[in-house]
């Protein structure tokens, strides 16, 4: 009867669409529309009136009805979705869209229809709940179905949610891309400007984190997360080196964030010891033994590289506290590890042997055991200098040179730490370090008085002063 009465509103007046059509069909306003569509609707009361008129007045304005607002208007006027559409209108739609309208039909409802009703009367199933995904709004149906029709429809549902889910906006290329870029800065710290490789380490956490605003599969998101917090770690390393440990602060809790979320224990134990250095070199000791303390507990889990530096940290902080006990015991810890390779980018974020052999020497330095030092800090630099410059360390090397003279002062060999210290003074300004800076400070006061007014101690102490008045414009910029 409906459809009859349209198509005679359509015949009569040809400039009104059949969504119009039917509505005056039903005698209906555009607020009754609203109200029935929502007394159907099994969730929340959201149809207003002037959706439905964008929907009348669809394509030359208004809003294109979705599938979904299809089948709610075909059961509030009793018709067939396609007979809501023009044909010019219908054409509009994708392929599959076309599909499920033609299904659309709610003729039965119209105690006037006489056409085929399945058998068996009202179907088993009341049609398809409302889904919160808009990823499944297009096979929205609320047509009573047969159960065999449901569980049809349960299956395309079921397809598309395996699509959307295999839909990813990165792969293992763009993860290997991104690690091998931070290799490439952290192994090239310390020997090239450090301006373009904070700006690179910026722009690859930057990039994993606008990648992480897509879809990708979860192994991909932890590796994403993971490069995040390594680069933000290099950030936190980086800002301590040019003397800003409350920068390094800032970067290393973000840093933790991402840790925690991807739960990898070498990056947890990295972050502690990157907050374990900021907090020496700015003066709060305390604070830097219980980021070394928390580190180890994470390193242990990781062993390798990571488990020698967290323990060889350790040993140093509890050399400095005046625990010789703990500092011995956590030394041998530190020379029984097993030796493994690391996840980590390298650079200051690594621990070869020759800085493992560096932490050493500084923990007998502390212990007073300058020969001991010496031999280690000897090795150390023997095993750098035997490498590659690609591979080689230069900033340990350096630290691990202050070392050798610190202990040529100790036994009171001056000309020793002169010559030890002579390479040192030469290092490039930019590569001028906060904490070599004060390493040398410590130095030049560690000189005993009795040698102070003397040529050799007089001689180390102005030139470690001229060197540092040099650096000062690097290191506070």
């Amino acid at each position: 009867m409906w459809e009859q009465i349209a198509a005679v509103w359509e015949t009569d007046h040809p400039e009104v669409g059949p969504r119009v059509a039917f509505r005056w069909a039903h005698n209906l306003s555009h607020q009754e529309v609203a109200d029935r569509w929502n007394a159907l609707d099994a969730g929340d009361a959201t149809m207003v009136k002037a959706r439905i008129y964008q929907y009348e007045h669809w394509p030359a304005k208004g809003r294109r009805p979705s599938v979904a607002a299809l089948h709610a208007l075909a059961r509030v006027y009793q018709t067939q979705g396609r007979r809501l559409l023009t044909d010019a209108e219908y054409v509009l739609y994708g392929t599959d869209d076309q599909a499920e309208i033609d299904r659309i039909d709610y003729r039965q409802a119209d105690p006037n229809f006489s056409g085929n009703v399945p058998a068996g009367g009202s179907p088993a199933f009341p049609g398809t709940v409302e889904v919160a995904s808009p990823a499944l709004s297009r096979l929205r149906d609320r047509r009573p179905f047969s159960g065999s029709e449901q569980l049809a429809l349960y299956a395309r549902e079921s397809d598309l949610i395996l699509s959307e889910a295999e839909t990813t906006n990165v792969g293992t290329s763009t993860i290997e891309r991104l690690n091998a870029d931070l290799q490439r800065v952290a192994a090239s710290y310390l020997k090239t400007p450090t301006a373009p490789l904070l700006a690179d380490a910026r722009r690859i956490r930057d990039e994993a984190l606008r990648l992480l605003e897509g879809h990708q599969p979860l192994r991909h998101r932890r590796d994403l997360y993971l490069t995040v917090g390594w680069a933000m770690t290099f950030l936190a390393w980086v800002s301590t080196d040019l003397g800003r440990p409350e920068a390094a602060d800032r970067h290393a809790r973000a840093a933790w964030h991402f840790a925690e979320e991807c739960g990898h224990n070498g990056l947890l134990a990295w972050v502690c010891k990157t907050r374990q250095v900021a907090a020496y070199w700015d003066d709060r000791k305390q604070d830097a033994l219980l980021h070394a303390e928390h580190g180890l507990r994470y390193a242990v889990r990781t062993g390798g590289e990571t488990e020698v530096m967290l323990a060889s940290t350790l040993a140093l902080d509890y050399a400095r506290f005046g625990r010789p006990a703990d500092a011995h015991a956590m030394l041998y810890h530190a020379q029984e590890v097993q030796s493994g390779g690391t996840s980590s980018p390298g650079g200051p974020l690594s621990c070869a042997p020759e800085r493992a052999l560096s932490y050493w020497a500084d923990a007998y330095l502390v212990l007073s055991d300058p020969g001991r030092a010496m031999e280690m800090a000897d090795r150390s630099v023997e095993i750098s200098q035997g490498k590659s410059e690609r591979t080689r360390n230069l900033g340990t090397e350096r630290m691990t040179m202050l070392h050798v003279v610190r202990a040529h002062i100790d036994t009171g060999a001056l000309d020793g730490a002169a010559e030890a210290l002579a390479p040192v003074l030469e290092t490039p300004l930019e590569a001028r370090a906060t904490p070599l800076l004060l390493q040398l400070g410590q130095i030049a006061s560690r000189i005993p008085a009795a040698f102070q007014g003397g040529g050799e101690g007089r001689a180390i102490r102005e030139a470690i002063s001229a060197f540092s008045d040099e650096s000062r414009p690097h290191t506070e910029r």
